[in-house]
């Protein structure tokens, strides 16, 4: 689908809706980033490199969503 046949589609959606589609297109971001960083630090593991830490933003974000 192109971006501007979702454009159209979600400019047909009541304005209710847009909350619940802003956090979805936010989860599939954190979800994509997430994946990202997982390949990076698979590469790690085939070169040798130090283990890396985890980042604090994202344990931040871990323990907030286990609240909600």
């Amino acid at each position: 689908m192109s971006y501007s046949m979702l454009e159209e589609k979600l400019k047909m959606l009541p304005e209710e809706c847009l909350d619940e589609v802003s956090q979805y297109v936010e989860f599939i971001l954190f979800r994509q980033e997430h994946k990202s960083r997982k390949k990076l630090s698979d590469l790690n593991e085939f070169f040798g490199s130090a283990k890396s830490l985890p980042d604090g933003l994202d344990l931040q974000r871990r323990s907030r969503d286990e609240w909600v």
